[in-house]
């Protein structure tokens, strides 16, 4: 995916949001904003993704505040609401029908909610809300059809939190007889899941889980450990949750992979063929096989 014009004061803030979790004096924000500004100033065109810019301002953000780690406490609530969510979500329910389809949609909803300022009671109503809505972007015909043929799943996580709501399509997947690997980042960016939220959460306990390598925003196969592309190239299906990782994966085109996402941003939505923001994706890619 390219960068658009709007995609620039969205990375300086989100240099910002990182550096307001640690409580910093407005001086060293102004530091932080600064530096994101002067970093894409740089450029008079823009060759990679948002999620490659991202990658380097969050970079910046670590060297400023000397802190790896600003959404630790973050990831730690929503990892802890989430699971409370799902402990009191009827799955029977939500699955009836056809649970392989509620699956997809319970995980990409799980990718819009803010776990660490929504309530309980508040991401529960919203769960039941949105699960009542349909996927903008449909292509779950071509899903269950390549399903059909395919043995292995990888799945490359988000956010903490989300990682909970993935957890039943992990299931789901299971039960049809698939093997599943769930990737995680291999460092902490940004409120992305990393293999201590999978421990957390179970995932572990529930399928094999592996990390990338890295702490790239988005998935970055030229940076990517050799554990994490050897399950890449077994993989006969990739499923990418999250708009970063659409952002730097959207251009490949040697490999099956589905989208799972709910758009968060006018760009993306555009990108992926939604109508806007809020709408649930489940896009293919358009590849060479």
């Amino acid at each position: 995916m390219r960068v658009y014009p709007e995609c620039i004061p969205c990375l300086i803030r989100q240099g910002l949001n990182a550096a307001e979790k640690l409580n910093l004096s407005e001086e060293k924000l102004f530091q932080v904003a600064q530096s994101g500004l002067k970093y894409l100033a740089q450029f008079r065109e823009f060759q990679f993704s948002p999620a490659h810019y991202a990658y380097h301002i969050q970079r910046e953000v670590k060297r400023l505040t000397g802190e790896e780690d600003p959404f630790r406490e973050i990831k730690k609530i929503s990892n802890q609401k989430a699971l409370e969510i799902l402990n009191n979500l009827n799955l029977e329910e939500v699955l009836k029908g056809d649970p392989l389809k509620s699956a997809l949609k319970l995980s990409a909803i799980g990718n819009i909610l803010d776990f660490a300022i929504l309530s309980e009671e508040e991401a529960f109503g919203k769960i039941l809300q949105l699960l009542e809505k349909e996927f903008t972007v449909d292509d779950y015909g071509s899903f269950k059809k390549d399903l059909e043929n395919s043995q292995r799943v990888l799945i490359l996580g988000d956010n903490a939190g989300e990682i909970v709501f993935d957890k039943i399509l992990v299931k789901v997947l299971k039960e049809l007889g698939k093997e599943v690997v769930f990737v995680v980042k291999g460092k902490p960016i940004l409120n992305d899941a990393t293999l201590e939220d999978a421990k957390e959460v179970s995932m572990t306990k529930l399928c094999k889980v592996i990390d990338n390598g890295n702490d790239r925003v988005g998935t970055d196969l030229s940076v990517a450990s050799e554990e994490f592309l050897r399950e890449w190239k077994k993989a006969d299906i990739v499923i990418s949750k999250g708009q970063a990782n659409f952002e730097s994966l959207s251009s490949v085109r040697d490999k099956t992979i589905y989208f799972l996402l709910t758009a968060k941003c006018n760009p993306v939505a555009r990108e992926v063929g939604a109508k806007g923001k809020g709408d649930l994706v489940f896009k293919r890619n358009v590849n060479s096989l």
